[in-house]
């Protein structure tokens, strides 16, 4: 494996987001049959490391890794693997390019992976730069240093570790593998990356067809005797991804643990893609694997991140965060538990509805005193309100009785499907008197539903259109067509 150059430099991408979670899962679920063989510390002692202990959040440093951690899991091209007369090889100058960014939270104790995944096309801020751009172009503008500040500063994530693949070696990786099954429910095709599935069925592509499969962005299915074409483009592609992740990982460790030979081969390809951070010692990687040996990879929780579709003052086509719907899954990820009742799990907007003068401002800084995110703050339609109103969106009736719970003078629930600014809103009444440090007993009344919404100052774009669930995913639902 060719070692990274000094000072290397992340170049800009060429469209494609491949599956870098399976070689990570394979190199695991691998590594703890390979433990068995006798020769696993050579082999994890063959990975590849690069700096990047001064931006990580710091882990437990017990050997193995006991409490939960995030890898931020990166998929890179290097010339280095790639055929001359390789597509990818064109408008080259040497170097890597990034595409794929997921966040992967493993549980040891659990046994639970999670993975959280981000458009290349997600806006924000780069790092401590002042600079926006698509998250795709911080490697390239400031290598993994800077996409890992990027994470951790506009969505206050830990980044425990950095794992970066070369998918010059997808395609072995699922030859070794004997190749992956998808049920095609009806014809599909990409005429951009070369996909054409003529007929519907269980299908097993090897390597080349699964990489034209998972770099399809222009994703067509032929139906009532015309090809139609999935609307969402990168946003499906995350949605197919993660449905191949599955059915990859459940083929590589049948395969891997059945076969030492096979084990061999699927070991030797995934670590000659494999860059880690210089903080994941050898000790880390096969406590890990011996704590994953036996996880079914069905128990995968796959998220992607909830935005919506903009532009920018130049016409660019950009997502962003979908505030309101992205903070459950991103606390899943922070570690907050909604269930457990912590305010820091609730996201909420509030508004002044008496008049009086900087009771937002006052109640806001109150409540984020003890612990609630408050997303924004203004003024409701109307004033004068006698009765302080806690309302919330259908899912976020735990979060808004523990709000109400801290507010002096109690507060009437309501629930407001309507909301779009945050997923509960606080309107003070003449009954509000200020908030607890402390939760009351839970004893606050509820008034019936209602649909009416108030508009918070400083309110953002519309939301209420996004894209977290859209996406066609070949045979989805269906257990018929791949037994």
């Amino acid at each position: 494996m060719a070692p990274l150059p000094d000072g290397v430099k992340l170049r800009r991408t060429w469209p494609q987001r491949l599956l870098l979670t399976l070689n990570v899962f394979v190199v695991l679920g691998c590594f703890a049959t390979a433990a068995g063989l006798g020769y696993v510390e050579s082999k994890v002692g063959s990975v590849q490391r690069i700096s990047l202990g001064s931006v990580l959040t710091s882990s437990p440093d017990s050997p193995g890794i006991a409490d939960p951690i995030n890898i931020l899991l990166v998929g890179v091209d290097s010339e280095a693997g790639l055929d001359p007369e390789d597509p990818r090889m064109q408008d080259r100058d040497g170097g890597l390019r990034s595409d794929t960014i997921m966040l992967l939270r493993l549980d040891p104790e659990q046994t639970k992976a999670m993975l959280l995944s981000f458009p290349r096309d997600l806006w924000l801020t780069l790092g401590d730069t002042g600079t926006r751009a698509k998250i795709n172009s911080a490697l390239p503008f400031g290598g993994p240093d800077l996409l890992i500040e990027t994470i951790q500063s506009n969505f206050d994530l830990p980044v425990n570790h950095y794992v970066q693949v070369d998918f010059a070696q997808f395609e072995q990786l699922v030859n070794v593998i004997d190749g992956v099954e998808i049920p095609f429910d009806k014809p599909a095709r990409d005429e951009w990356t070369g996909l054409q599935i003529d007929e519907p069925g269980c299908i097993r592509l090897d390597g080349a067809r699964a990489l034209d499969y998972v770099r399809s962005r222009y994703f067509e299915y032929y139906e009532d005797g015309e090809w139609v074409a999935d609307p969402s483009a990168d946003l499906s592609r995350i949605r197919r991804q993660q449905d191949f992740i599955r059915r990859s990982l459940e083929r590589a460790v049948e395969k891997g643990v059945r076969n030492p030979w096979t084990l061999n081969g699927i070991v030797n390809v995934a670590l000659d893609s494999v860059t880690v951070d210089d903080k994941l010692t050898p000790q880390d990687i096969i406590g890990l694997a011996r704590r994953f040996s036996s996880f079914d990879p069905a128990s995968l929780e796959l998220y992607p991140l909830p935005v919506y579709v903009d532009a920018t003052t130049d016409g660019t086509s950009i997502v962003r965060p979908v505030e309101r719907e992205a903070k459950p899954i991103l606390d899943r990820f922070r570690g907050i538990d909604a269930s457990a009742g912590s305010p820091e799990a609730v996201q909420l907007t509030v508004l002044n509805g008496t008049g009086r003068p900087n009771e937002g401002s006052t109640t806001a800084e109150g409540l984020r005193g003890v612990g609630f995110e408050v997303a924004s703050v203004g003024d409701a339609e109307t004033v004068d309100n006698a009765e302080t109103v806690v309302r919330y969106l259908p899912d976020a009736r735990p979060g808004a009785e523990l709000v109400a719970r801290y507010l002096l003078g109690g507060a009437v629930l309501e629930e407001d499907p309507e909301l779009t600014s945050a997923a509960v809103e606080v309107t003070t009444g003449l009954d509000f008197t200020g908030v607890s440090g402390e939760p009351a007993p839970a004893t606050t009344t509820s008034a019936p539903a209602t649909t009416s919404s108030t508009t918070a100052e400083g309110e953002v774009t519309d939301e209420a259109t996004t894209t977290s669930g859209l996406g066609v995913v070949p045979g989805e639902g269906r257990t018929d067509i791949c037994p």
